[in-house]
């Protein structure tokens, strides 16, 4: 057995290099030959499939085959047990190779043996939980709960920390807004804010009941019923009134009185009725156009004027407007409009109203209708209309008609007129800005308007300063007026400008009296100067800034 073992080495040796095998110096026995066997150094790589195919020939016996594998397992067992120490040179060798054996780890085999590796136990849950676990399970559950809730408010005092810091932001900015309004109004005081207005209708009455007027009878329906056109049209006694109205609408009765140039009492009071009174807008401006085409028939100067057998009157006018809830004999007592309140205002048949007056007075040379007293309430009655914001739509209607009624006056008695009227709405207007407003709504470029306008700023100054004897004594009194006291109303002294103004070059005085100008030149200078520009006292700045305006105006001339 041992030459056996000897032999194959030595053939093996001998064939493939890659055993490296050094005989052992000294006797060589039997005993001594297996113990350097076993101490060989075989690598994987010398019993590989490919080295035993070299030495196939020398395992032909059954007992070699079997002594070999004997000797295999014995030299890896004795690697297990002693393992050999390799030189550096074979280590470098080897890792020049690319392989590494680990020597000292397990056959693999071995790894697949339960008992060189047993498996991990797994620890098995206890059957039986006691009463500390469940509690100590319980108060840690317990605990998570709280954590999340304290996490949570948390946040949300984050969050309403700052929601309380924006908050708070806009409840200081809303306190520092309104404490500037309130300075603010301190400074500006309520006179700022005082705005033009008055209520000259209240509430409208029921119309007054009117004679029955009996069309059937009247000459223009008799005519035609007995003419041989009725056979085509059919008309009844009973459809008169209805076949009028037809004709007044699409206009042919205008077309027809004025081509007859006539109209009879009862067509007249008829269709004034319908202008005053009718609710219907159709009827109502086709009876407007009806009267203002014969009355102003009567300045033609080719054509014939049309014979009107009926005129209505200036109490008929005056008992329409109190219909309308006008507050004729009112003096002192009239309202200021508010913005938010709701009252009924004047009716749509102020329109028609306007226009038969300013008719009326066109043809007032030629037809006197109202005498001259009745002339002057119309025009105090269209001043006053022009306060009332509620006709703020009809300025030119009213314009013109006040022209119309300032025409209408005569030469020689419009002065005098003119001082009636001034000295009536003088006082009635309220000390406000209602006198401002009732210079301005004169607002005609005429003569005559211009007078009046003068006038009427002359009265109320008079009213306002109650001075009563001469124009010098009445500008007197505005130089004496100083502004630099904190206690001076610079609203009256506003006003004051305002109505001077007008009152001295809306007419021919200061031509007339140059010292007026001079005395005037003296107070604007009083108000521009001694103001400052940084005066915080109502209508401080307005009162200098108007005056200095004026003043450069008089500095020019």
């Amino acid at each position: 057995m041992t030459w056996l073992i000897e032999a194959l080495l030595v053939t093996k040796r001998k064939n493939d290099q890659r055993f490296h095998w050094q005989p052992v110096k000294g006797p060589t026995r039997s005993s001594n030959r297996l113990k350097e066997v076993r101490r060989l150094r075989i690598s994987p790589q010398n019993l590989s499939g490919a080295s035993l195919l070299n030495t196939s020939h020398y395992f032909a016996l059954p007992n070699a085959a079997k002594s070999f594998n004997l000797l295999r397992v014995s030299s890896e067992r004795r690697r297990l047990n002693n393992p050999p120490t390799h030189s550096q040179h074979h280590r470098d060798r080897e890792k020049q190779r690319g392989f590494t054996m680990d020597l000292d780890g397990p056959l693999d085999f071995e790894n697949e043996d339960p008992l060189v590796n047993p498996p991990a136990a797994i620890e098995k849950r206890k059957k039986v939980i006691g009463l500390d676990d469940l509690l100590s399970d319980f108060y840690k559950e317990k605990s998570k709960v709280i954590d999340k809730q304290n996490k949570k408010r948390k946040v949300t005092k984050v969050y309403d920390s700052d929601d309380d810091d924006e908050l708070g932001k806009v409840a200081q900015l809303s306190q520092c807004v309104d404490e500037c309004h309130s300075q603010m109004n301190e400074i500006a005081g309520d006179e700022d804010y005082q705005e033009w207005g008055l209520c000259m209708f209240g509430d409208q009455k029921a119309p007054l009941p009117i004679p029955h007027l009996d069309l059937d009878s009247c000459c223009l329906l008799k005519e035609f019923m007995d003419d041989q056109l009725n056979l085509m049209v059919g008309l009844s006694v009973n459809e008169g009134t209805t076949f009028l109205e037809g004709l007044l609408v699409n206009g042919w009765l205008t077309k027809l009185i004025l081509t007859c140039a006539r109209v009879e009492k009862l067509i007249c009071k008829w269709t004034l009725n319908i202008l005053l009174y009718s609710s219907k807008e159709d009827l109502r401006s086709s009876a407007c156009d009806f009267w203002c085409s014969i009355l102003l028939s009567q300045n033609e100067v080719n054509g014939a004027p049309v014979e009107i057998k009926w005129l209505p009157n200036y109490q008929e006018l005056k008992e329409a407007l109190e219909i309308y809830g006008f507050r004729l004999n009112s003096s002192q007592d009239v309202e200021l409009t508010e913005a938010d309140s709701e009252f009924q205002g004047p009716p749509q048949n102020i329109r028609a109203w306007l226009k038969l007056v300013t008719a009326c007075c066109q043809i007032r040379c030629k037809n006197p209708i109202f005498s001259t007293s009745q002339v002057e309430q119309i025009a105090e009655i269209l001043v006053l209309l022009l306060l009332d914001r509620g006709l703020l739509g009809l300025p030119l209607l009213l314009q013109e008609c006040l022209t119309s009624v300032v025409g209408s006056f005569k030469d020689e008695e419009w002065v005098s007129s003119c001082r009636k009227i001034a000295t009536s709405l003088a006082s009635r207007v309220p000390e406000d800005m209602n006198c401002l407003r009732i210079v301005e709504s004169v607002s005609g470029v005429d003569a005559r308007s211009k007078y009046l306008r003068s006038s009427i700023a002359n009265q109320i100054l008079v009213v306002l300063l109650d001075h009563k004897d001469s124009d010098e004594n009445l500008l007197s009194s505005l130089m004496s007026i100083n502004v630099k006291e904190k206690g001076c109303n610079l609203f009256k002294t506003y006003i004051f400008v305002v109505l001077a103004e007008n009152w001295l070059f809306s007419s021919k005085l200061v031509e007339e009296k140059p010292v007026l100008k001079d005395m005037w030149a003296v107070f604007l200078r009083n108000c521009s100067c001694q103001i400052n520009s940084t005066d915080l006292r109502p209508y401080a700045s307005k009162v200098r800034t108007k005056a200095a305006y004026l003043l450069q105006g008089c500095s020019c001339n």
